[in-house]
């Protein structure tokens, strides 16, 4: 995503800057890690391990956004910028949009 398309998504209120905090950035990594660890005991139900990784997902993607200085509240858009902040595939996020439909 260009400086132009961030710029965008913040003048639409998709997106909010904010200084990078590395504090939150760590705790956000921290948290997703965890919570992948945790999807997978065999204890859980399928709806908690897909409930841990989806929100795992979510925590290291809005990582990612922060750690360009960008903040939004919704997890979707959190999830469109993943090529963009990560490089990822444009299917990932999609995938994860996906996911996040079944979520809701």
């Amino acid at each position: 995503m260009t400086s132009q398309q961030f710029k965008n998504l913040v003048d639409t209120g998709q997106l909010k800057e904010e200084p990078v905090d590395q504090g939150e950035f760590d705790g956000l990594v921290h948290s997703g890690r965890s919570r992948l660890i945790d999807s997978r005991l065999d204890v859980l139900s399928i709806e908690s391990q897909f409930d841990l990784s989806y929100n795992a997902a979510h925590a290291l993607a809005l990582a990612a956004l922060r750690w360009k200085g960008y903040r939004s509240d919704n997890r979707y858009i959190v999830f469109q910028c993943l090529p963009h902040t990560l490089g990822v595939s444009p299917e990932v996020w999609r995938i994860l949009a996906h996911c996040h439909n079944l979520r809701n």
